[in-house]
């Protein structure tokens, strides 16, 4: 099914007597008759329309002349992966639109419309590095643009938590915390709210183990949830299981990726786990 489908949108998004437009409208059309009762199954099939479609535009792209249609699609394609519980894949689709933003030439008000959708559902992930560039492309053009205000400082805050917790790499470009978002931060933040975020930058209400924050982290971390999910696949989910699944991802990251991790239950102390 999912090849007979691919090769027929291949068959629309390929028909260049046709406009981009036309196939785009084509390819939506051909969803909707496809729709069925089945929504994980409409969600899979959206997977291949918005994956066709993004190689459409991608290929058609140009000077950036369709950068709106570009984050739309990405925007649906990362919350389809939300919606079925998949987040590997979400390092790619973070890519893909960062390869788009980081010549800085995509117009605000395309990002303003999606990019806060895009944000989140990456943010469902642990691919934070590629996140946290994300917010620098997002802010930064915000305040370039005019159009930094109060309501994007929430984002403004979670892109300077990320810049504390995360691992530096030297062979990775976050494009740099430049001369233009500091004067964004500083328009935002005053002083002594900047230093309460240097005092905790944890996301959210629980500590984690700095390892999260790195790259190795990234790379390995669906493969050991894919692991012991395996292994507890049969398991009761009593009260006290979240200590015994611990107990097994701690053992494993040591022994088969050599990495020591501390459990949310040793990193938050003085919180009660069931």
């Amino acid at each position: 099914m999912g090849k007979t489908l691919r090769s027929r949108i291949g068959a629309i998004t390929d028909d260049e007597t046709r406009s981009l437009e036309e196939r785009m409208d084509a390819v939506f059309k051909l969803r909707r008759e496809m729709a069925g009762d089945d929504e994980p199954v409409n969600q899979q099939n959206d997977i291949d329309f918005f994956t066709g479609l993004i190689e459409m535009v991608e290929r058609e792209n140009g000077p950036h002349l369709h950068d709106l249609d570009l984050l739309k699609l990405y925007t649906l394609l990362a919350e389809t992966y939300v919606e079925l519980d998949r987040y590997e894949p979400l390092k790619k689709v973070s890519c893909q639109v960062l390869e788009l933003l980081r010549d800085e030439c995509t117009r605000w008000e395309y990002m303003a419309e999606t990019m806060p959708r895009i944000l989140d559902a990456v943010g469902e992930s642990v691919y934070n590095h590629n996140l946290y560039e994300l917010y620098l492309h997002f802010i930064r053009k915000a305040y370039s643009s005019d159009c930094l205000d109060e309501s994007l400082k929430g984002r403004a805050r979670k892109m300077l938590k990320l810049r504390l917790l995360l691992e530096d790499g030297a062979d990775y470009d976050y494009r740099l915390f430049d001369a233009e978002l500091q004067k964004a931060v500083a328009a935002l933040f005053t002083p002594e709210e900047l230093m309460k975020i240097m005092l905790n930058p944890q996301l959210g209400h629980l500590r984690k183990d700095p390892v999260e924050y790195t790259f190795r982290w990234e790379e390995i971390y669906y493969d050991v949830e894919a692991k012991l999910e395996y292994r507890f696949a049969n398991a009761p989910r009593h009260m006290g299981f979240c200590f015994m699944f611990w107990d097994a991802k701690r053992q494993l990251l040591a022994d088969e990726y050599g990495i020591s991790w501390r459990s949310p239950a040793q990193m938050n102390p003085r919180v009660m786990f069931d």
